[in-house]
């Protein structure tokens, strides 16, 4: 949401605005180490695949053919074009389509959560947190039900640390 930028008759820069998600630093604490514990493993799964279509390769390329006119060079030639076509379209799944279909995958979740947030706001009534802040760490905080009212408390308190008046939290 918009943050009003407003300068009070001391010269104070303040900052207004209606906060989102307030509780956000604390679920960052609580559950932001996952991304430090990761290994490696995706990466090792991506080469046992790649590994597993060369061995596939290397046993499944039997004997010969059984005659009918084809001579030895036109079947390692079918098989070699077989293999590259079947490598392109393994590389094309895992760096284009995959990806892709993650993304979407990905949109349609925070679309979701966004919409079940929303509503749960709107049903539940959680109040909305109406901050001001300057560079020293000065902070007054509000919290408004309803989301007009919210942006309406924002103005408000903009308006008054304008005129020199300070926001009581």
């Amino acid at each position: 949401m918009r943050t009003v930028a407003v300068t009070d008759l001391e010269g104070a820069e303040w900052r207004v605005r209606v906060v989102w998600a307030p509780r956000w630093r604390a679920l960052a604490r609580r559950f932001g180490g996952w991304r430090a514990k990761r290994t490696g493993k995706a990466a090792e799964a991506a080469g046992e695949s790649v590994n597993f279509g060369a061995k596939v390769a290397e046993s499944g390329g039997g004997g010969g053919g059984g005659g009918g006119g084809h001579s030895l060079g036109d079947e390692i030639a079918v098989i070699a074009l077989i293999f590259i076509a079947f490598v392109a379209a393994v590389a094309l799944f895992w760096w284009v389509l995959l990806p892709l279909l993650l993304l979407v995958l990905d949109l349609a979740i925070v679309l979701i959560l966004l919409a079940a947030s929303i509503v749960a706001r709107v049903l539940f009534r959680r109040p909305w947190t109406v901050e001001a802040t300057t560079p020293g760490r000065e902070r007054v905080i509000h919290q408004v039900v309803g989301w007009r009212a919210a942006l309406r408390r924002r103005d408000e308190m903009a308006d008054s640390l304008r005129r020199g008046l300070r926001p009581v939290g």
